[in-house]
């Protein structure tokens, strides 16, 4: 992702305007920027509520490497177990002393692989990269791969487990199980779980029954085998995790799991899964990944950086075992990235109650990668506001969610995002408080490549900034008693704010009919003013919002934002009606001067719009004498009708009007002139201008050009120029 050019511009217009504000002595909402460094890590962040990697070194936030599954034991006869590192699964015998790599066991020249388990019969294993698992037998003088026993054609595989030689797979959010058909290895629906899981880390198959545990970011659900079907079981579920890595599985329904720096382990009580601090390792470890459970006996391995630690039961207690363990160079940088992880910030008073929270950040994010943030400000009830999604070939997305994460809108790529960048979609209306955190769930399909929150400028620039505050007030629209007499009319509100000396940054307005059909709205506009002027169509082939309603009664609501973004309430609806004309253009020129575009009656695209403001000099030209036809819409009930065309001192001959269209109260008029012919009367540059009124039951109204422009056409020469004499007679001699 290259961002800094475009972030150069953005951040030079954010500082500009907030240049302003400050010059002005405008107290700004709460705002805490956090760059991800040494000093300002430990006042940010909540580490008893993180488990992505908060790197101050490079100053980002990462998912943290995943190898749930890189040992595994045999059955209970054998002391031996494997260990998969970055390129080969390593076999470990006990020779009698301690544990030694038994060479002709290994299998070597792996590529990326991500997670191992013994098979059946012994020595059997299986690999599993990210597409496939690999089942490896020895034929008495190596380990070679078995494609009979081997399942491929999988996409993000994360985790495996085995049973006999039944495999399983966590990849995608679900949990599918394969077994021998006696020709192939065959998805087996009836032992699958492929819905309902919720971000799931790892699972572990029961060696002595059908059943399965899956780990999730907060729990350990459990799932019964019904013989159709896989059923979960919630009085089994383990819950309270903070932190959770990896899950193990043995016999009599004894589950370890890894969370966090500590493996601990729960025993079925009859009813359901309690703590076990005697089969618990609560000290002693610093980064431990992996847990496996010696089948018959209460023993284990916890892979902890580059050990591989054996903890034996004593009878009383669990023992670290140093001639059952070994260390094996490059052991951490084995597996993948963990499919998900959060980070959450410390809370943050803004000295008052607010009800408005919105955090910001910059991403890196690889195809198959996500972000999602979430703040409060009460500090326990969280809004699920945006997530930024790395789509495939380089693009971005960010999206909004108007119903806490039920649904997604996008708004454009991940730079609406940046704390450059005012994006006002990304305020979250919360319960209001004044513990203010920010929360953020790091997610990948690709076991391979990560997301990360990380500044342009790592350690100096701000990385997330999260801002507070509270909204303006309602904003109210004043009513006028009688119809506008423009279709263009001006609405005004004021501005409030309760935070002291917040100022208005922007606007949206929407228009609708009297049944709340939505005929018109702006979008965000950036403006300090407090004031909006209804715009028209200046294509003269597009007629203007109001007269394509149908309708001339309408109602108008606005919302403002303060200086930081956040919206108001929308207004309450103001009536209001018009009765207007509006578009004025010219259909035809029969005659026009050289150099004059003639436009094609039948073709609206090629009419002359006479636009505000429009100098004679810009107006279109015809010869005098020559016919003009002019169209003129408007908006609201007429029974009655006029169109004068004055210049000099008189007025020039209309010659008919029609009604072109009408859509409901709405009508479409073309008048047809012309001017004298003599360039006595009328000589070149001649200004012709233009009135239009009419009356209704609704009122009355009126359009004069000028002054709304200086007239309709000026005239060129005359249409005399155009005519010819043929002489006619005859011989008579």
């Amino acid at each position: 992702m290259v961002y800094l050019p475009k972030f150069s511009l953005i951040l030079g217009a954010f500082l500009a305007l907030l240049g302003v504000f400050l010059a002005a002595g405008y107290v700004l909402a709460a705002s805490w920027g956090y760059k991800i460094t040494v000093s300002d890590t430990p006042s940010t962040i909540d580490f008893t509520k993180t488990s992505a990697v908060v790197d101050t070194t490079l100053n980002e936030i990462r998912l943290p490497k995943y190898a749930p599954k890189i040992a595994a034991f045999w059955n209970d006869e054998y002391l031996d177990y494997v260990v998969l590192t970055p390129t080969k699964l390593i076999h470990y015998s006990f020779d009698g002393s301690q544990m030694v790599e038994n060479a002709i066991l290994n299998v070597s020249g792996l590529s990326n692989p991500l997670a191992a388990f013994t098979s059946s019969p012994y020595p059997d294993v299986i690999v599993a990269t990210s597409t496939q698992v690999t089942h490896y037998s020895f034929d008495g003088t190596g380990m070679f791969s078995n494609p009979a026993l081997s399942v491929s054609g999988l996409t993000g595989v994360v985790s495996v487990g085995a049973r006999d030689v039944d495999v399983a797979t966590l990849a995608q959010g679900q949990v599918r199980y394969f077994g021998w058909t006696g020709t192939e290895m065959a998805e087996i629906p009836a032992l699958s779980v492929t819905s309902g899981l919720n971000n799931p880390i790892d699972f572990a198959l029961f060696p002595d029954n059908y059943d399965m545990v899956i780990l999730e970011p907060n729990q350990v659900r459990y799932f019964n085998s019904t013989g159709g079907s896989m059923t979960e079981n919630p009085a089994l579920a383990i819950t309270g995790l903070t932190a959770p890595k990896a899950v193990a599985a043995a016999d009599g329904r004894n589950v370890a799991v890894v969370d966090g720096t500590q493996v601990k382990h729960y025993t079925f009580d009859g009813s359901g899964f309690s703590y076990n601090s005697a089969l618990s390792v609560t000290s002693g470890l610093s980064a431990p990944t992996c847990v496996a459970l010696r089948p018959g006996t209460y023993d284990r391995l916890i892979v902890d950086g580059d050990q591989v630690k054996y903890y034996m039961w004593d009878g009383s207690e669990l023992v670290y075992n140093p001639q059952l363990s070994v260390t094996v160079a490059g052991l951490q940088n084995a597996g993948g990235y963990a499919p998900s992880a959060v980070v959450q910030s410390l809370a943050f008073d803004p000295g008052n109650s607010v009800s408005y929270v919105r955090v910001r950040a910059y991403h890196y994010l690889p195809e198959g990668t996500s972000v999602t943030w979430s703040v409060t400000a009460d500090g326990t009830t969280w809004v699920k506001k945006y997530r930024v999604r790395g789509l495939p070939g380089g693009a971005t997305a960010c999206e909004v969610s108007p119903d806490n994460g039920a649904s997604w809108n996008s708004i454009g790529d991940e730079s609406k995002a940046w704390p450059a960048t005012n994006t006002y979609e990304l305020w979250a209306d919360v319960s209001p408080g004044r513990s203010v955190k920010w929360r953020a769930e790091l997610v990948t399909t690709n076991p391979q490549v990560t997301p990360k929150i990380k500044a342009p400028v790592p350690g100096t620039d701000i990385a997330v900034l999260l801002e507070a505050g509270n909204p303006p007030e309602k904003p109210v629209i004043p009513e006028q008693g009688s119809c506008y007499t423009t279709t263009t009319p001006t609405f005004s509100w004021s501005f409030s704010d309760p935070d002291p000396g917040d100022v208005q940054s922007g606007y949206e307005v929407k228009i609708v009919k009297l049944d709340d059909t939505l005929i018109y709205e702006t979008g965000f506009v950036s403006s300090p003013e407090p004031s909006f002027r209804v715009p028209t169509s200046q294509d003269p082939a597009v007629p203007g919002p109001l007269w394509a309603s149908g309708e001339y009664q309408f109602k108008i609501q606005v919302r403002v934002y303060d200086s930081m973004g956040i919206p108001s309430e929308w207004s309450d609806p103001a009536d209001f009606c018009v009765i207007g004309f509006e578009r004025v253009r010219i259909r035809e020129i029969v005659s026009a001067p050289a150099g004059q575009a003639k436009p094609n009656p039948d073709d609206p695209a090629t009419h002359i719009m006479i636009t505000e403001g429009m100098t004679q000099s810009q107006l279109p030209k015809t010869k005098a004498g020559g016919k003009v036809g002019v169209l003129v819409d408007s908006v609201g009930p007429l029974s009655s009708f006029t169109a004068r065309f004055p210049y000099l001192s008189t007025e020039a001959t209309v010659g008919s009007v029609s009604v072109m269209a009408t859509n409901g109260t709405n009508q479409r008029r073309l008048i047809e002139f012309w001017t004298d012919a003599s360039l006595e009367v009328c000589p070149s540059e001649t200004l012709v201008k233009g009135e239009f009124s009419g009356s209704g039951a609704a009122g009355a109204t009126n359009l004069n050009l000028p002054p709304y422009a200086a007239g309709v056409v000026v005239t060129e020469g005359s249409v005399y120029s155009d005519w010819f004499v043929v002489l006619q007679g005859r011989k008579t001699s």
